[in-house]
């Protein structure tokens, strides 16, 4: 085996600048094709003219035309690429999660150099589609969780960070059956579900948008960033504010849309991840720090590979060594991510480690990520004050 630096998220443990390229997204939509954009052909935008100019435009193709213009209306995103790619209404969302499918989400990865860090994919299909299994989300968006969880995976094995996003695109607003995201221990995976129109479809754009926009610790759904750039939003046919089940669906662990009484406007209502409350990467910030951290790592500790190091007399490795492999990485992340994390990093290397009689050195790195005010409550009354 080619010697290599591998890392392992540890789950369970919450109670110079490296690049990073965090604020990378993607997206994959349905398309038309028939326009200058041919399907299953990756393109790099980097503002709505751009796009437009490259063949992305209304008429030719809707979907995505709407989405980089939803994303590019977000501020701070002008100018931060978006890699786009377009398939076919018959295409399965859970063929595009497939890791081997050639043609799916790892053409488009593969397309960007592995530098995306949230990919969102999309499907509509067309009229005379029926899912396998009716239910108020399209089965076949629900039952992609197991692929997508899988690509997440095999990705970050590669050094490839990257989390999806995947349209919950509802099919029939009538059906009771709801699928549930915080029951399927997929933290690599969100489902997104409303957006701008009423057609059942999701505004992907506006999320990427503002994860793009954000640093990595930054919920998505901060309210001091102010109301997304829109004018009204829908769950299926019916806006925001007439749902009457949108605090189930945020409780189910949706990533959807909300207002505020008393506040002007729409915000993200949450960043969860489709996995249960007691996970550390439940949330999309704590994943993308965690991601961010990987990367930082591992560009850290490439240096080092196969560089001969001092071993004390019964094979471990010299006191001096193992406090210069803790401190580097524990200054690096400093210097990258101290907005990102709580307090400082923490890494230890146990020196009972033998490289005498072998050569795998592991490293324990721990950081504290930032809390959230997710629910405040003000207990008011009369009284006398001082």
């Amino acid at each position: 085996m080619i010697p290599g630096v591998s890392i392992i998220t540890a789950n369970g443990n919450i109670g110079g600048a490296v690049n990073t390229q965090d604020g990378i997204t993607g997206a994959i939509v349905t398309g038309t094709g028939t326009g200058t954009v041919a399907l299953l052909t990756p393109k790099k935008v980097v503002s709505l003219v751009d796009a437009e100019t490259q063949g992305f435009t209304a008429s030719a193709e809707p979907i995505a035309n709407r989405l980089i213009k939803e994303f590019y209306s977000i501020p701070g995103t002008l100018g931060v690429p978006l890699y786009l790619m377009l398939v076919a209404e018959t295409t399965l969302v859970t063929s595009l999660c497939d890791k081997d499918n050639v043609n799916g989400a790892k053409k488009l990865v593969d397309f960007a150099a592995g530098s995306l860090r949230v990919l969102a994919i999309g499907r509509k299909p067309g009229v005379a589609y029926t899912p396998v299994a009716p239910a108020f989300i399209d089965s076949d968006v629900t039952g992609a969780v197991a692929n997508a969880k899988a690509f997440v995976t095999d990705r970050f094995a590669k050094i490839q960070p990257l989390r999806i996003i995947l349209e919950a695109r509802i099919h029939d607003e009538t059906n009771t059956t709801v699928f549930l995201p915080n029951t399927v221990a997929a933290n690599g995976v969100a489902f997104a579900i409303g957006g701008t129109l009423n057609d059942k479809s999701a505004s992907l754009g506006l999320i990427l948008g503002k994860i793009a926009a954000v640093p990595v610790h930054r919920n998505i759904g901060r309210v001091k960033d102010g109301a997304l750039p829109v004018d009204a939003m829908f769950i299926g046919t019916k806006k925001v504010e007439a749902f009457a089940a949108l605090n189930t669906l945020i409780d189910a662990g949706y990533i959807t849309f909300t207002n505020y009484p008393q506040k002007a406007g729409y915000y993200i209502s949450d960043d969860p991840m489709a996995t249960a409350a007691t996970d550390d990467y439940r949330f999309l910030t704590n994943c993308r720090v965690i991601d961010k951290a990987s990367i930082i790592a591992y560009q850290t500790y490439i240096e080092e590979l196969k560089d001969d190091v001092d071993l004390d007399a019964t094979g471990k490795i010299a006191a001096i060594i193992l406090s210069h492999l803790e401190s580097v990485i524990e200054n690096n992340i400093s210097l990258a991510m101290s907005e990102s994390i709580s307090g400082k990093p923490r890494a230890y290397i146990d020196p009972a480690q033998n490289l005498a009689t072998g050569s795998n050195l592991k490293v324990k790195l721990r950081i504290t990520p930032k809390g959230y005010l997710k629910s405040i409550e003000v207990e008011i009354g009369f009284g006398i004050t001082n």
